[in-house]
């Protein structure tokens, strides 16, 4: 499955939007997401990966659990779901602010479609420095 970036940031978004500091699955399904989904699943661990969302307990995942078991010498898996409270981490809101900006989105978009997430962080978080760095020179005069 290939990363979609408009499904990132409308999924972070969605942790951003949340009544309180935490976000359970049940108010991203309220958002429209469904938790066997393939996209949302795939998008989550990538969210975790780079751990721009992360579990409020400090534990590993999102809650996305998959058990093994034998069953008349056949070992068979099932994913389960836990609800734990999630939360976008400082590194997740410094992304997302990166990628609300306008000129930095569109320079993502025309030329960085194929990079990973990890990658786009760092390229979203450079764009919004060099464009900052250029606002402070056209506001001050002053070149950083």
């Amino acid at each position: 499955m290939k990363i979609n970036q408009d499904y990132i940031k409308v999924l972070l978004c969605a942790f951003e939007e949340t009544e309180g500091p935490d976000t359970l699955l049940t108010e991203l399904e309220n958002k429209g997401y469904q938790r066997n989904d393939g996209e949302f699943i795939f998008h989550m661990r990538l969210l975790t990966d780079n751990k721009l969302i992360e579990r409020v307990d400090g534990e590993g995942g999102f809650g996305h659990l998959i058990y093994s078991n034998m069953v008349r010498g056949i070992n068979t898996s099932e994913y389960h779901w836990i609800i734990v409270p999630l939360r976008l981490t400082a590194k997740g809101h410094d992304f997302l602010s990166d990628i609300r900006q306008k000129e930095v989105w569109q320079a993502i978009k025309a030329n960085f479609k194929e990079q990973g997430l990890g990658t786009l962080t760092s390229i979203a978080k450079s764009l919004a420095e060099a464009y900052a760095k250029k606002s402070i020179k056209n506001i001050t005069g002053i070149d950083i």
